[in-house]
């Protein structure tokens, strides 16, 4: 899916605010035609870099599909005006993967002569770069400013963006758009919820009666083909996708496996934690995920597992009185198996689930885990006060759901109460040095892809400056420049939602959308 930047007035600064960022005061050009326009790598670039630089260029040099030189949006007269005919990339010896260790910064540099450079570490900061100059190119080829000298990185390693594909299907294409919308925003996790209560959508090869009983329909499927496809898009854009497998509750695995759910109590969505066969199955089917999923981090959930889902059940109650345990030890008693039979066969990092109580208890984790905080953000210090890795989620519900915490209702008024939230609040330095960072969740019992836009960009926007930008941040600073980031967004096919009443320069067409 091409991915089209539209030129805009007022270009300033880049969203989110950089690290550090120093102007002057003269325009310079870019040329309109594709060939007079270069990105170069010093060296031999990734595959993901080179996408990047195709795409970008591309971008930067059609805005929104008529050309920035073309006959509706003609450039200005140039007489005595630099020229920025090229960009070379520079990238680092010890240029690695994308993971939770990667570096991530990088240095933009721009003259007044034109000349234009962006050093990083790894491909990963040469992209970030890349979105910052794209952002800059503003109406008519202009670069307003110069010089521009940035040099950014972001203050937390795990941005993310949770996408809920269970109670709502969203097509591959529109996924592939989500996460063009998060690289714009220079986020990089997608956290996906795949599967629940309601929907199987994931085709399993190992066993095809999860989706083929799970699914609302065979078209609403994602097969181990279109899942690889997407983790390849996502990396091309600083991506990674984080697939969550909810367990041992919030499941639709009964259809397809219902030898390992308790199917004689009252919930039809729990696991069986007092069966062989749940972990027998769950070593081969969460093996199999890994092989499609190349991220460090696999989500399990374990939230939301109601006592009486084991206790109202005949068997599972005789299970538990034979062996002097009640339901909050059988909770237990599962994390404890799955962590170990189950997790060390899949050399991979646990995410959870973690509300007040704490559930699952870190102690019966894998060391090295972490827990998204879900409920009220002062859960947080328990979580770090254990040494327990965390990722704040609660507060940043895109959807307004319960426990989200933002009581402005005001559409246009919301990114406000989303950006006065910072993770480390009320933490000691000690405790701060356990949040990886946050993420904003759209879950989608109310939200699919028809308002999906404008629901999300401007709030997750909001969430994005909080996650990668210095302190101090403010809303007064954060207003003309997201009013401007909307436009961006706005241009480049995203109904995200205005904040305040304002003009867009390329507001006055529909961009060609692609699914």
């Amino acid at each position: 899916m091409l991915f089209l930047f539209a030129a805009l007035a007022l270009s300033s600064t880049p969203w989110p605010k950089p690290q550090s960022m120093t102007v002057g005061a003269d325009v310079l050009m870019i040329p309109s035609k594709p060939n007079d326009f270069a990105i170069s790598v010093e060296g031999t670039p990734t595959a993901a870099l080179k996408t990047a630089i195709n795409r970008v260029k591309h971008s930067i040099i059609t805005g929104n599909g008529d050309g920035c030189g073309s006959a509706k949006v003609p450039q200005p007269n140039t007489t005595g005006t630099a020229w920025i005919k090229q960009c070379s990339i520079s990238i680092g010896k010890e240029d690695g993967p994308l993971g939770p260790g990667a570096d991530e910064s990088y240095e933009l540099d721009i003259t007044v002569a034109g000349d234009c450079h962006i050093r990083a570490p790894m491909t990963w900061g040469a992209i970030h770069a890349l979105e910052s100059l794209a952002q800059l190119a503003g109406e008519n080829c202009t670069v307003n400013n110069a010089p521009i000298n940035i040099n950014d990185k972001p203050r937390f390693g795990f941005r993310g963006l949770m996408i809920d594909t269970a109670r709502h299907y969203m097509p591959v294409q529109f996924i592939e758009h989500i996460i063009d919308g998060m690289a714009a925003l220079k986020l990089n996790v997608m956290h996906w919820h795949i599967v629940d209560s309601q929907s199987f959508p994931y085709v399993s090869e190992l066993f095809p009666g999860l989706s083929g009983k799970g699914a609302y329909s065979p078209r609403a499927t994602y097969t181990a083909t279109e899942l690889k496809g997407l983790v390849a898009y996502a990396e091309a854009r600083a991506v990674r996708i984080m697939p969550e497998f909810d367990m041992p509750g919030h499941g639709d695995w009964e259809q397809g496996e219902p030898k390992i759910m308790v199917l004689d109590g009252p919930c039809k969505n729990t696991m069986n934690p007092t069966e062989p066969a749940t972990y027998t199955f769950l070593a081969k089917f969460l093996k199999e995920v890994t092989t499609i999923f190349n991220d460090e981090y696999i989500f399990l959930g374990g939230d939301e597992v109601s006592g009486e889902c084991w206790s109202g059940s005949p068997t599972v109650q005789a299970w538990m009185t034979a062996h002097n345990m009640n339901s909050s030890g059988l909770g237990r008693y599962f994390w404890q198996q799955m962590t170990k039979q189950v997790l060390p066969h899949l050399n991979k990092t646990l995410g959870v689930w973690e509300d007040d109580a704490p559930q699952p208890h870190p102690d019966d984790l894998p060391k090295g885990s972490f827990g998204n905080i879900w409920q009220a953000q002062s859960t947080i210090a328990s979580a770090t006060g254990r040494k327990f890795d965390a990722v704040l989620s609660g507060p940043w519900y895109l959807d307004q759901q319960k426990p989200g915490g933002c009581n402005q209702y005001s559409l246009e008024g919301m990114w406000e109460c989303f950006y006065n939230v910072d993770p480390l609040t009320g933490l000691t330095p000690a405790d701060a040095k356990y949040v990886l960072g946050g993420q904003a969740c759209q879950w989608s019992e109310g939200i699919n892809q028809h308002n999906f836009d404008a629901r999300t960009w401007t709030n997750a926007a909001a969430v994005a400056e909080r996650l990668w930008s210095p302190l101090p941040l403010s809303v007064h600073d954060a207003q003309p420049r997201l009013i401007e980031q909307v436009c961006r967004l706005n241009s480049r096919g995203y109904g995200a939602n205005p904040i305040d009443p304002s003009f867009c320069p390329t507001g006055d067409f529909l961009p060609k959308r692609e699914f």
